[in-house]
């Protein structure tokens, strides 16, 4: 009998995880509900599986007439090839080291796995060895450790640690075979199993060629987390050869993989002749505008008594800086369902000027709050004078309230320049990172402490306030449920009570300023970092982070002058421009220099047109997975890594859910080679990355005096 023909359990251990791989590659494309990604799913899958059976296979027939436990432990160690990059990525994050042995768990958690899985297999093994009870029983067993890694991917990995997702939906695919194998026991020629494997390696690579050219469905594949994102995820990183983010095949798009400053994500450099973003052509250089000087009616009014009279009397104000973390803009807009819910932050909002397109520079609090701080569009160069050592310039008392978890994660050193005290708010009395009471009312203490401390002199406080963004995590007393809409889902409940305790908070404190006399003598700067994911579209992430899209970074902004009337302004606006607009109203325009956001004094004041923010503006917003132009009324959404381009329409659509890129090409092409007018922005939220932030916010070294 020749070797092809010869039956062996070995050869059916790689068909049966190759089956049960395909088989799941199946239920994921049905799941999608896309034909076309099932053509390319089922083989990519089989591979995984194939590959998997095959080292199994090959361990198992090397160690043939060793003991249970050498054997065991031998399949256990292939598990190594996984665990050991994915707990050195799991261990990475801010989170990640404020564990106990946070320093050693990247090296002892692949090890304690290998230990696990080798106990596992030779349990199973005795069991499958027994009778049908007993291969039933190890059958259960290893299901409901499949159902396990699911419910953990999903619960508590959520929408996060992308290479940890990649490493559970392998350990689902090899749980899937070993089922299969012990479901049935048989033994197949050699020579099936190598047509197995023709056709699957076969089918694979046409898969990996064209089987995602289809814009509609890498949308799809990139939206709905799942299995099959994250095994497409995982050939894409393993082909990617320059690093740069984005491969070649699997619908990668990139254009040199020998070049990582050639990729979907890249800025195109207009009319180098070169195609840097992998777009189908170079980008066409802007047309060249030379800013005019001010008109004689701009001049005029820049000179006139209103104008000098409310500057005049805002330069020695006192400045309020009041922040919420993740509130979204529609909570608060004019025409929010249900608005009256906040009495005193509406109040507040009604009696100041508001501004309806603004937008956060990013969907994470580092990148916001540093760009708030520095007023530099890259807010991680260094920098000579931070907003606040401004301020401080001026004679004001500085004061700060800021979560604790907040600088842990966007660092210590830019957050504390320039603030005379700076008090932490701690979220999280029992785990860190973990919110675990309410703190908006230790937050306004903080406040009215600092409006003590200041004994009479200027002051600049601000207060950054946490609740609303720990919704996920909070036990939201009944008390403020009660009071407020519940929004039509869970999720929307916690987030409005925590709102409506931050509202209450915050009226405390706008009292006691009333109380004080000081009312009329505060400017006060209303703003959130970033936007929240409410449960209310499939492609946002849990919370925040990661994406661009308007509900993560639309954001309310608002300037409440005394003796200036009431509005609403219709400017495109971003955290970069409160700089320098708080720094014309304290006299001060000069304190730092540059300055990348526009003077919002104009607009606050409703002056002409020319000196405020141009109609045709574009922000650009860097997140983790997305980057993203905003030209009033469109925003352009690109992710690089699955070569997507997405346009929208935010004045008929402002959740962003009716892609207009292909209709709007023209629009998409202007507004992608508007991303190149702006500084690259470094997202980096590992440790590595807030050290680096740490180093970069140093403050200069000041010469000594001869």
């Amino acid at each position: 009998m020749s070797a092809w023909s010869t039956r062996s359990p070995h050869a059916w251990s790689v068909i049966a995880h190759a089956l049960a791989a395909a088989l799941i590659g199946v239920l994921e494309a049905v799941r999608l509900g896309s034909g076309t990604l099932a053509i390319a799913l089922v083989p990519l899958f089989a591979a995984i599986g194939l590959a998997a059976g095959g080292v199994i296979a090959g361990i198992e027939r090397m160690t043939v007439g060793r003991g249970r436990w050498p054997r065991a432990f031998a399949v256990a160690a292939a598990s190594l090839l996984v665990t050991v990059p994915v707990a050195f990525t799991l261990f990475r994050g801010a989170y990640a080291q404020t564990l106990p042995l946070a320093g050693v768990l990247p090296y002892l958690t692949p090890i304690v796995i290998a230990i696990a899985i080798a106990v596992a297999v030779a349990i199973g093994r005795h069991l499958a060895a027994g009778d049908l009870t007993m291969r039933a029983i190890a059958i259960v067993g290893s299901a409901g450790l499949l159902g396990a890694i699911v419910w953990a991917k999903r619960r508590v990995l959520g929408t996060g640690y992308p290479e940890a997702q990649i490493g559970a939906t392998l350990a689902v695919l090899v749980l899937a075979g070993m089922i299969v194998r012990l479901g049935r026991r048989v033994q197949v020629p050699a020579y099936v199993t190598a047509v197995v494997a023709a056709l699957v390696v076969g089918t694979a690579a046409a898969a990996a060629l064209q089987g995602f050219d289809r814009p509609e469905d890498r949308r799809v594949l990139a939206n709905r987390a799942g299995h099959a994102r994250d095994v497409v995820r995982m050939y894409r990183l393993l082909v990617d050869r320059d690093g740069d983010g984005s491969s070649a095949l699997f619908g990668g798009g990139d254009c040199d993989d020998g070049d990582a400053a050639r990729h979907p994500g890249a800025v195109d450099v207009p009319g180098d002749g070169v195609d840097q973003d992998c777009a189908g052509g170079d980008a066409v250089p802007p047309a060249t505008v030379v800013a005019a000087p001010p008109s004689a009616d701009a001049g005029a009014w820049l000179a006139s008594a209103e104008v000098r009279g409310v500057l005049e009397g805002t330069r020695d104000m006192n400045v309020l800086l009041i922040t919420i973390d993740a509130l979204r803009y529609d909570m608060l807009a004019p025409d929010a369902p249900h608005r009256g819910d906040f009495p005193r932050l509406t109040k507040l909002l009604d009696s100041s000027v508001a501004f309806t397109r603004a937008f956060a520079p990013a969907a994470g609090t580092d990148i916001a709050l540093s760009t708030l701080m520095t007023g530099r569009a890259d807010p991680f160069q260094r920098v000579d004078v931070t907003l606040p050592e401004a301020i401080r310039a001026t004679g004001r008392r500085t004061s700060s309230a800021i979560p604790n978890e907040v600088t842990r994660h966007v660092g210590e050193v830019l957050l504390k320049r320039g603030f005379d005290s700076l008090k932490p708010v701690y979220t999280d009395w029992e785990k860190d990172n973990i919110g675990d009471h309410l703190s908006s009312g230790t937050t306004t203490a903080e406040g009215l402490r600092s409006f003590d401390k200041a004994a009479g002199k200027p002051f600049f406080t601000w207060l950054h306030y946490f609740d609303v963004h720990e919704h996920h995590q909070l036990a939201v007393p009944k008390e403020l449920r009660d009071a407020v809409w519940d929004g039509g889902s869970e999720k929307v409940h916690r987030y409005r009570a925590l709102l409506w305790g931050v509202d209450r908070s915050i009226g405390r404190m706008l009292d006691d300023l009333a109380a004080r006399g000081l009312a009329d003598k505060t400017i006060i700067v209303f703003a959130s970092d970033h936007g929240e994911s409410l449960g209310d579209d499939p492609r946002l992430p849990a919370t925040h982070g990661q994406l661009a899209y308007a509900p993560l970074v639309r954001i309310p902004i608002a300037f409440h002058i005394p003796g200036v009337a009431p509005g609403v302004r219709t400017d495109l606006v971003t955290l970069l421009d409160i700089a320098p607009t708080m720094l014309q109203l304290l006299g001060v325009p000069s304190a730092i220099a540059p300055l990348d956001g526009h003077d919002l004094v104009p607009a606050l004041l409703d002056g002409p047109a020319e000196l405020r923010p141009p109609a045709n503006r574009a922000l650009v917003i860097h997140e983790e997975l997305q980057w993203s132009v905003v030209e009033w009324p469109y925003q352009l959404v690109m992710r690089p890594a699955d070569d997507l381009v997405e346009l929208y329409d935010l004045s008929t659509d402002p959740g962003a859910t009716r892609d207009l890129a292909a209709a709007q090409p023209a629009i998409t092409t202007r507004l992608r080679a508007r991303y190149a007018e702006m500084p690259a922005v470094r997202v980096d939220r590992t440790a590595a990355g807030r050290a680096w932030r740490e180093q970069q916010a140093q403050p200069p070294r000041r010469r000594a005096r001869p």
